[in-house]
């Protein structure tokens, strides 16, 4: 007799199945992942974003209605932003012919790699911004120049032409009309002096850069904050990777509040800027490089 024949109930074939099914998705995910960090790392960090800003300015001086401002952060050179990417940026600056440059810290970065890299570093970012073809230009200090050694960051940009503001102000003159423009010390690892940052008596709109932005909620207490009008940050770098439903992803202390763009505070105006480089990991996503073109209206 013919052997019987049992029909198959088919749990093999859908256990196997499943176990392909399943070993796909992984080895996709695990593409789409690898995909995501090498687009993260390369086009990611270097697919830049020329942001226009209005800030209107209340008792804005005749001459310097329209007067135009150009905002880097946060360069980061060598950890991991390269000297070929930071040539690019200014060569973007330039071609904007602002007429006055602000560095609002971070030149350099404080590791992951040795030591000597950010030392070398200084000198080199130094060089390169002194390709700035704008009238004016101006620094503060970041949290990494101080853990790397302030002078040692301090030293080559002022002998380059960039003046450093630690805890300091300057007009910005046209003709007779002004507007001071304030530089603090680094909010995270020191402890900034608004007393000797701010003038006491200004009689003319004031522009404070300060790299840390949560230091603003500092600022609106101080006595000298009913005399400045914006303040200009970096620090967050946005965030650096961007997901959606998730947000920001990577904060720094002084930086997990105000995280990019425009803030009203009272009166005062706060501008945080995204920066140009990368810290911790040589990614973004959803978060460009920023280069800020500011330009100041009459309120």
């Amino acid at each position: 007799m013919p052997e019987s024949f049992t029909p198959s109930t088919g749990s093999h074939t859908s256990n196997q199945v499943r176990h392909i099914s399943r070993r796909r998705f992984l080895a996709t995910a695990a593409a789409a992942g690898s995909g995501l960090a090498l687009y993260a790392g390369t086009y990611g960090r270097h697919e830049y974003e020329i942001v226009h800003q209005a800030f209107a300015i209340r008792n804005l001086p005749d001459a310097m209605v329209g007067f135009r401002i150009v905002q880097i952060s946060d360069i980061h050179l060598e950890e991991f932003t390269e000297a070929w990417f930071l040539e690019k940026m200014i060569a973007e600056v330039n071609k904007l012919a602002p007429d006055l440059v602000l560095l609002t810290g971070d030149f350099i970065s404080r590791g992951p790699r040795d030591f000597s890299v950010a030392w070398n570093a200084a000198g080199t970012c130094a060089e390169i911004l002194s390709t700035l073809k704008a009238p004016q230009r101006f620094a503060i200090l970041g949290n990494h120049e101080i853990a790397v050694g302030a002078e040692h960051v301090i030293q080559p940009l002022e002998a380059h032409g960039t003046p450093v503001l630690v805890d300091r102000f300057f007009p910005i003159e046209r003709g007779s009309d002004r507007f001071w423009l304030a530089g603090a010390n680094d909010a995270d690892s020191t402890l900034p002096d608004l007393n000797r940052a701010v003038p006491d008596d200004p009689r003319a709109p004031v522009v404070l850069m300060v790299h840390e932005p949560d230091y603003a909620d500092y600022v609106v207490q101080h006595p000298r904050f009913p005399l400045i009008d914006l303040m200009l940050s970096g620090h967050s770098h946005g965030g650096q990777i961007r997901l959606p439903f998730l947000g920001p992803l990577i904060l720094p202390p002084g930086g997990k509040k105000y995280v990019e763009g425009h803030f009203q505070l009272g009166h005062m105006q706060l501008y945080v800027n995204r920066g140009l480089g990368t810290v911790g990991m040589p990614f973004r996503l959803n978060c460009p490089p920023e280069i800020t073109h500011i330009t100041l209206t009459r309120a």
